[in-house]
């Protein structure tokens, strides 16, 4: 069974596009993953085990880098249903148990589009 890579990213936010643009490269290199694009406010499949793999610009880091904790993230501020977010679910869902692993693996605004998909294609085999 192929495991779930959600990918986030707005194709139409030049500092938000990059995860989007990896999409097809990531489907054709690394075939034994579905690689779903995901606007954080869908429901997300958790499949049998709970484990779960993200892909997203992170602003502020320079390399591509994997987090496996949801206690890099600070929440944004909430004011109406429309601030409910990825960190934010992802909190609910662990609070609730029905997740048991969160891999985040955070893009650069800026880079190499070749070097970003060789990092990426590595650190998702890994995970």
């Amino acid at each position: 069974m192929k495991r779930n890579v959600y990918v986030l990213g707005n194709p139409l936010v030049l500092k938000d596009c990059l995860p989007f643009k990896l999409l097809p490269h990531l489907r054709k290199k690394i075939p034994g993953f579905n690689f779903i694009h995901l606007d954080p406010t869908e429901e997300i499949d958790l499949g049998k085990n709970g484990e779960l793999i993200f892909l997203d610009t992170v602003i502020g880091i320079k390399k591509v880098t994997k987090f496996n904790s949801l206690n890099h993230w600070t929440l944004s501020p909430r004011v109406s249903p429309h601030d409910y977010d990825l960190p934010l679910q992802l909190g609910l869902l662990a609070k609730l148990k029905k997740i048991s692993k969160v891999t985040i693996i955070g893009i650069p605004e800026n880079g190499k589009l070749k070097d970003i998909l060789k990092e990426v294609s590595f650190l998702i085999l890994h995970s």
